[in-house]
């Protein structure tokens, strides 16, 4: 039998029947284990000597270290987009407004009170039954446009991106306003009207945006690749609207929404 005594240096092994006693030295006692809050101590120091923003600790069978650092696209200005038809109106033809790694749905629906004039999409619409497999690839090509989603009559549409990336020109024309949009006293943007050089009977309509300081009343804009003209950047929205876009996106919905409507009805508005 052994006995092993905590406060001895050696183990005591008695042979029964010998008479012999065998000192041998004690087992070696078990490694000790750094525990969860010694690992994630000593991760955030190294964290500190290497410069990184923030770690986190991955389980127990290894450390990662994860800057905290946002996605470039949301760092970096996310340029104009790639020309791109998304939408015509008689003769009216509507770009993509948006560079296409930021758009994050693209969806026509109606907009109530309004005199807005059917929209003939470009591209191909998604299964909605399909909705939450695609969310995040609307920017992809089909039949010469992107995919898109259509909820009743196509008076409106809606391009889908984060707050603050770019809005280019949707057509060639010239800045007819730039109204303020204030709800409750608190301004959520503008809302831009262009006059297309395709035809001035009519007014494209921009809101959900912060207008470029560098446009004004008279502004020409264009949707050369080489000369596009930025119009503005994305505003957050969703603390006085529940935008539609927010049921086919991963966030709250925001949005540059585009409408084309009879120029006589703008100009009584």
């Amino acid at each position: 039998m052994a006995v092993h005594d905590e406060q001895a240096d050696v183990a005591t092994v008695e042979l029964t029947g010998s008479g012999v006693d065998i000192l041998l030295p004690p087992p070696a006692p078990p490694p000790r284990r750094l525990g969860r809050g010694r690992v994630a101590v000593a991760v955030l120091l190294a964290a500190a000597v290497l410069g990184v923003g923030a770690v986190q600790v991955v389980g127990l069978g290894g450390v990662d270290l994860m800057p905290s650092v946002a996605p470039a696209e949301r760092i970096l200005p996310s340029g104009a987009p790639r020309p791109q038809t998304m939408a015509r109106q008689g003769a009216v033809v509507l770009f993509v407004p948006i560079a296409q790694t930021r758009i994050t749905a693209i969806l026509y629906h109606p907009v109530a009170g309004t005199s807005g004039l059917p929209l003939e999409p470009v591209g191909r619409p998604v299964d909605e039954g399909l909705i939450g497999r695609v969310i995040g690839g609307f920017a992809g090509d089909d039949a010469g446009g992107p995919r898109y989603a259509v909820e009743g009559d196509p008076t409106a549409v809606d391009v889908g991106a984060p707050v603050g990336t770019d809005v280019y020109a949707p057509v060639d024309g010239k800045v007819l306003s730039i109204t303020p949009v204030i709800v409750e006293g608190v301004v959520y943007g503008d809302q831009i009207a262009i006059e297309p050089l395709s035809n001035p009977g009519v007014v494209l309509v921009a809101s959900g945006l912060q207008a470029d300081p560098d446009l004004s009343v008279g502004t020409p804009v264009s949707t050369r690749p080489d000369a596009w003209t930025r119009i503005g950047r994305i505003v957050d929205v969703t603390g006085v609207l529940d935008p539609v876009l927010s049921g086919y996106t991963q966030d709250g919905g925001n949005r540059v929404q585009l409408e084309v409507r009879p120029a006589t009805a703008v100009a009584a508005t």
